[in-house]
């Protein structure tokens, strides 16, 4: 009678921590190129300032719909599940990062950041399931 170790993490349920996990940093790669991307073209484009908000809200959803997408595709099954559960972590890196970070990230009220995260995890993820 001996122990078994593995090194990967086993589905538990309906919950696969490995899709959730491979999600949420896919998520957190695709945020960090859409700011290096949106960031550039503002530096190198003159526009209205007042537009900044609604590119943090969009590259957050496309991020967070991206993670949540592949999230579910790997998991195959509850895809909701997995894409909220993206959106979740994702949101809490993302609290986590504003506390450490003097000033902060969020430029907009953080309900905003709250219903984009949950509503692009939930769509990313039944797409991902439905495809």
């Amino acid at each position: 009678m001996g122990l078994k170790f593995s090194s990967t993490l086993k589905p538990q349920g309906n919950i696969h921590w490995t899709a959730i996990l491979y999600g949420t940093l896919l998520a957190v790669i695709v945020s960090i190129i859409l700011m290096a991307i949106g960031g550039t073209v503002m530096y190198y484009k003159v526009f209205n300032e007042r537009l900044i908000p609604v590119i943090g809200l969009t590259i957050l959803f496309l991020s967070i719909f991206i993670g949540g997408l592949i999230s579910a595709r790997k998991a195959g099954r509850s895809g909701w599940f997995h894409g909220l559960a993206v959106g979740l972590v994702f949101l809490f890196l993302t609290i986590l990062f504003n506390v450490a970070v003097p000033g902060g990230i969020f430029g907009f009220p953080v309900f905003k950041k709250i219903v984009a995260s949950v509503v692009a995890g939930c769509l990313g993820g039944i797409w991902g399931v439905g495809k």
